[in-house]
């Protein structure tokens, strides 16, 4: 099988593509590192020429960055689907996408499930659930093959960004750097990288043998939510970390409440849980190595560190 993963380089989809890789499919990485932009329609269909399938992970990411740069967000999340679509349908190719969790805003009632109600409260949000009721639409009357997963904070490997929540702690911990902590009682429902890969691999495998108009939608979720003070205190024990907490933030406008998902649905896919704790010890010993290679380049470093200075 012949798949183009946009975003190919990042986080989610560099693990993805290994994983494909290893089950015999040709990967194509579409990726700004390669010079590949995702408004870049004539190249995409180049790329994307014969293609079996397309995941979809290219976007302007994270909540904040839209509230930042909302027309930005708009452009880059609902072109960018509209270009993956065109390329898409030239070669009668499926499509998995990668959503939010924050498309269901402050949920109304624990845990969420896939078809509970989804009010975004923000930009980033909003532009994942306009391309979610795309791909259904283009599923129902343009004949699309496509699947969606609604993403929680995934942690576990030296390529997150350095300055996302829970590597940041981590990076902090290991440091003894003292730490301030954004809505420490707000709740998250975390997902090892480990645990992910393997159902979004099994996704891709269903897609493979769906049929015209066929859609689909999962929240990949742990289903064991923790405070986002107890995560942290957790980091900082399991490291023997010297740093504390010294102080905390309120919760943004644009942010949401708690949230714990039901993933029922994605675990007849394969998806396991892994305990935050042991996946904690095993992504404590992953950053240590990348930091003793230098995986981490110093401007970003800075950046993270510098993030309550912005």
């Amino acid at each position: 099988m012949r798949v183009l993963i946009t975003g190919g380089l990042g986080f989610i989809g560099s693990h993805l593509g290994d994983a494909l890789r290893e089950k015999g499919n040709e990967i194509i990485y579409y990726d700004l590192k390669n010079g590949d932009d995702i408004l870049d329609l004539k190249n995409l269909k180049e790329k994307a020429a014969r293609v079996d399938g397309i995941v979809h992970f290219a976007a302007m990411q994270r909540v904040i960055s839209g509230f930042r740069k909302p027309f930005e967000a708009i452009e880059h999340n609902i072109m960018g689907l509209s270009n993956v679509l065109q390329a898409a349908q030239e070669n009668n190719a499926w499509v998995l996408f990668g959503s939010s969790k924050t498309v269901y805003g402050q949920p109304k009632k624990l845990p969420v499930k896939e078809e509970d109600d989804k009010n975004p409260t923000n930009i980033y949000s909003l532009t994942k659930l306009v391309s979610e009721h795309i791909l259904r639409d283009f599923c129902r009357n343009y004949g699309l093959r496509a699947a969606v997963v609604r993403f929680s904070t995934i942690f576990g490997s030296e390529r997150d960004l350095l300055d996302r929540a829970i590597p940041t702690w981590m990076y902090k911990a290991i440091n003894n750097v003292d730490l301030i902590v954004e809505d420490p009682e707000r709740t998250l429902d975390p997902v090892f990288i480990d645990d992910l890969i393997p159902a979004l691999a099994n996704i891709v495998g269903l897609l493979a043998k769906s049929e015209k108009g066929f859609f689909d939608d999962f929240n990949a979720v742990s289903s064991q939510p923790v405070k986002i003070a107890d995560a942290v205190n957790l980091v900082l024990k399991l490291t023997n970390s010297r740093a504390k907490i010294i102080g905390t933030r309120p919760p943004r406008s644009y942010d949401f409440g708690a949230y714990t998902g039901d993933n029922s649905k994605i675990q007849k896919l394969g998806f396991r849980a892994t305990p935050l704790e042991p996946a904690l010890k095993i992504y404590h010993r992953r950053m240590q190595a990348a930091l003793k290679d230098g995986k981490y380049s110093p401007e970003e470093i800075k950046d993270m560190l510098s993030y309550y200075e912005k």
